[in-house]
């Protein structure tokens, strides 16, 4: 029997509950772990604009801390680089959110025995454990989730020794795609950069939850009868949602039988309802909120004909990492259709277990769709090789993949 081990993880963003519309990746990983390695303990530290009474349960505990006015905490909602995508004012908050993670994790030190830090995201969480590393001599490992090395190296002066710091100090860490790990890399020093501490891996999936419960139809879902493309994720200008309502409102014209189910939230919902409505295709564009509930979002999977993965490549050069829909898709036997900014070529080969367009060639995105609705590819023997390549990504192997590269010297 193996001894117990607390290991305290830090995060900018962890929901609160079941209903919190904050991404529930972070926590999604805890509940995998801590299932197959019950001698883990984990422990959580994150900001949150809504309360800060510390929640319980069988898996992990949340303690949670302020460290701005309510009204301006938008952080822990939408994430770091998008709140500052979306106003480069909050670049001020930054310093109070810092210095309150790095007292209030200094405190929960001083007060309770951990054995080991997991940080997710660069900043600040790993900038918070190297300095814990400095000062208690806590080990800490940290996953880089996308650009998230960006917004500490455009600190003037020191931010790319702070970078080159924590990677020098990590015991270990992981990037969730090869693009990742290379925008990380290229701030680093020969000396400070050790293969062997790096894994590229993607987070996993929730297929324990979604293997747990019965798909419930949404109140409004789809007519059926018609081929649904479905988006599934935050409503943020990486995403690339706008580029795919334009598009498939195109084709609308020439396929009558398409449906766009766009499943998400964020700050971007009313415009892109305001663009439907210009467009004219409400009948055939739908925005939903559904995805929030897993039943809903299972059943959502299961009777969705193609799963849209639209991301691009900001001006400011950022990319997303590697989207959890993708993985998802794959686990419920659907074809994904990719741009190629969304890193999704690291898992899918184009026409064999799912589609990547190339987002810098107009058009590329509508001809594929053409392509596809006139049945120009073997749909069946994709959908089947997609669902051979989702088992990869399910919980207990990820699990294993990570608790081995992470955590296994502790225990």
């Amino acid at each position: 029997m193996q001894d117990n081990k607390n290991v305290l993880v830090l995060a900018s963003t962890f929901p609160v509950s079941d209903e919190d519309k904050v991404p529930s990746y972070v926590k999604d990983q805890i509940i995998s772990l801590k299932k197959q390695y019950p001698h883990l303990n984990f422990k959580v530290i994150s900001p949150s604009n809504k309360n800060t009474e510390t929640n319980q349960n069988k898996f992990f505990t949340h303690y949670k801390y302020k460290y701005f006015f309510k009204r301006f905490e938008k952080f822990e909602t939408l994430g770091i680089l998008p709140t500052l995508r979306k106003n480069y004012l909050y670049f001020f908050i930054i310093p109070f959110f810092i210095f309150a993670q790095m007292l209030y994790t200094k405190k929960f030190i001083k007060n309770n025995h951990i054995d080991i830090i997991y940080a997710h995201w660069i900043t600040p969480q790993a900038l918070t454990a190297l300095l814990i590393k400095k000062l208690y001599t806590i080990p800490f490992v940290f996953t880089s989730h996308s650009q998230d090395a960006n917004v500490l190296v455009k600190v003037p002066l020191i931010g790319t020794l702070l970078l080159n710091s924590i990677v020098k100090n990590s015991s270990k860490f992981t990037c969730v795609s090869q693009s990742t790990e290379n925008n990380l890399k290229k701030h680093i020093k020969s000396k400070n950069w050790n293969d062997h501490k790096s894994l590229i891996y993607p987070m996993g999936i929730r297929d324990y939850l979604f293997d747990e419960i019965n798909e419930e139809k949404p109140s409004h879902f789809i007519n059926k009868e018609n081929i649904v493309f479905s988006f599934i994720g935050r409503f943020t200008e990486i995403k690339g949602v706008e580029n795919s309502i334009i598009e498939l409102s195109k084709l609308i014209k020439e396929f009558n039988n398409i449906t766009f189910l766009i499943n998400g939230a964020g700050e971007l919902k009313n415009k892109y309802l305001s663009l439907i409505k210009k467009l004219g295709v409400e009948k055939n564009i739908l925005i939903s909120e559904n995805f929030l509930n897993i039943n809903n979002l299972k059943f959502i999977y299961k009777n969705s004909n193609f799963i849209i993965i639209p991301s691009i490549k900001l001006r400011s050069g950022d990319t997303e990492g590697l989207p959890v829909v993708l993985l998802e898709a794959l686990y419920f036997g659907k074809i994904t259709i990719s741009s190629s900014d969304s890193n999704s070529g690291e898992i899918i080969t184009n026409e064999k277990n799912g589609f990547i367009y190339d987002s810098k060639i107009e058009d590329s995105f509508k001809l594929l769709i053409q392509r596809i609705l006139k049945n120009d590819f073997p749909i069946r023997e994709i959908e089947k090789q997609a669902e051979i390549e989702g088992k990869n990504y399910i919980s207990n192997n990820v699990s294993k993949i990570y608790y081995q590269h992470l955590f296994a010297k502790i225990t």
